[in-house]
């Protein structure tokens, strides 16, 4: 392996090797710009109605888009969901029923409180009077939830998920509601506005890209595998030689 011609071999193989996974660098890199970037333009409002429809499926493009309406909050219809989390830290809803001006139904997450008995009497306040709130809104658009049936739960309690299935029963009036619901771009005096941050960014990776990455890999490990497969050869071949020829001087001596 010391011999001038198998370190000019090793060093072959060392140079192709790089050259290799350099390639397999660039690919790695073709992968990622080449990637389809899923980008959504949820931080640029749009009226409701452009995107979503009553009693219709939640199409996914409308989840988390920023979405304005006009309409009027229904008096009596505002509730507390409590053990939401906001940000990490644990507290209220409260929700409103808002009817938009062609009459559909839309439940709106108006803000959240860490202290429950702040988020009941800002509810009360705001079955008495609403007109704090706006009347044409900005929110960011959510899927509905799940409600969770709790044999321990007691039946005064307030519920922890935004179904808005349990809330059209409750409501007292109720045009065609959308099947999921906002959440206030801007909470009211006494509350803070809910988490809601924007969608991330989703990458497609190119994998024909990825597939020459990890073709120029295995050429890397090729190329110094055959300088080894090729110095193990004459290794081999040299000491089957010397026993050939450590023999045949046996037999003269014979």
């Amino acid at each position: 392996m010391r011999r001038p011609t198998s370190l000019l071999l090793l060093l072959l193989a060392i140079v192709m090797a790089v050259g290799f996974s350099l390639l397999g660098q660039w690919q790695l890199a073709r992968a990622f710009e080449n990637g389809a970037v899923i980008e959504t333009e949820s931080e640029d409002p749009l009226p409701l109605t452009s995107e979503v429809a009553p009693e219709t499926q939640t199409p996914s493009e409308a989840v988390g888009q920023l979405f304005t309406t006009s309409g009027s909050w229904v008096a009596g219809d505002f509730t507390v969901l409590d053990g939401r989390l906001n940000d990490g830290k644990r507290g209220s809803w409260v929700v409103g029923h808002f009817l938009t001006t062609d009459g559909d139904s839309l439940a709106v997450g108006v803000g959240w409180t860490a202290d429950p008995a702040q988020a009941r009497s800002t509810a009360s306040a705001l079955d008495e009077d609403a007109s704090a709130l706006p009347a044409t809104i900005e929110g960011r658009y959510q899927q509905s939830e799940q409600p969770v049936v709790d044999e321990k739960t007691s039946a005064d309690s307030a519920p922890s998920e935004l179904a808005v299935p349990a809330l059209i029963n409750v409501w007292a009036e109720s045009g065609p509601a959308y099947a999921g619901y906002l959440t206030l771009h801007d909470a009211p005096t006494g509350l803070t506005t809910i988490y809601s941050p924007a969608p991330e960014r989703e990458v497609q990776l190119n994998f024909l890209n990825l597939f020459y990455t990890i073709e120029w890999a295995l050429f890397a490990l090729i190329a110094l595998y055959i300088w080894y497969r090729h110095m193990r050869d004459i290794v081999e071949k040299e000491q089957d030689e010397a026993a050939a020829g450590g023999a045949d001087g046996v037999v003269e001596r014979q």
